[in-house]
């Protein structure tokens, strides 16, 4: 029984692996070029965004409510 569900697990990791490299073969980006390591599809790296430049765009949205009164 250990055994059948050894071989799923198996047969489902690979279903699921040929699904992803489909899937990046259909967006044009090379497989081998994608991190492994994670399992977290559909999200997005963006750059963190420098503490000075927030500070500056809050005091500039500031200014904005201050003269706006």
């Amino acid at each position: 029984m250990a055994e059948d569900d050894t071989d799923r697990a198996d047969e489902y990791e690979a279903e699921r692996e040929a699904e992803i490299e489909d899937e990046l073969e259909r967006i044009d980006r090379d497989p081998d070029e994608v991190d492994d390591g994670d399992d977290n599809l559909g999200t997005q790296n963006a750059p963190r965004e420098d503490e000075e430049e927030i500070d500056d765009l809050e005091d500039a949205e500031e200014d904005l409510n201050e003269r706006a009164e």
